[in-house]
């Protein structure tokens, strides 16, 4: 990969245990690499891990090149193993969501979706319930 890109996102992680660490995420912008228009490349650069972790991500169009960037990004930062912080207190959340893609079909990705909302809905369900226990045990307690 040139090491001339601009970067057009960049997100800082720190390292649970080591204060003095921090894991560098930098998105270039994508850009064409042929004149037709259909392949493009996007900078993926992974400062903080060690060498080998800059790649260019190659897709159809510039914004599967970014969303391929942002999945290989994670996939590298999951492999390196370090329990990495980013805005929130659990080690591993990357703030980086999994995609939900199907080389099966368009109806079997919409299938996963369902499912995946399903269960978020159903989570947001329990969570609500848990407050409302809480509150209900608050309230006998006088606390």
């Amino acid at each position: 990969m040139s090491e001339e890109y601009t970067p057009i996102a960049v997100r800082r992680y720190s390292v649970e245990g080591q204060p003095e660490r921090e894991i560098v995420l930098k998105i270039g912008q994508p850009f064409q690499v042929s004149p037709a228009g259909v392949d493009w490349a996007c900078p993926v650069v992974l400062e903080g891990l060690g060498d080998g972790h800059s790649k260019c991500v190659y897709g159809i169009d510039g914004v599967q090149v970014i969303q391929l960037a942002i999945q290989y990004a994670r996939i590298q930062l999951e492999a390196s193993g370090l329990p990495l912080l980013w805005m929130s207190e659990e080690p591993g959340d990357l703030g980086l969501p999994r995609a939900i893609e199907s080389t099966v079909g368009l109806w079997f990705q919409r299938e996963l979706e369902k499912i995946v909302e399903n269960e978020q809905r159903r989570m947001h369900e329990v969570v609500i319930e848990l407050g409302k226990v809480r509150e209900r045990r608050r309230g006998s307690t006088g606390a």
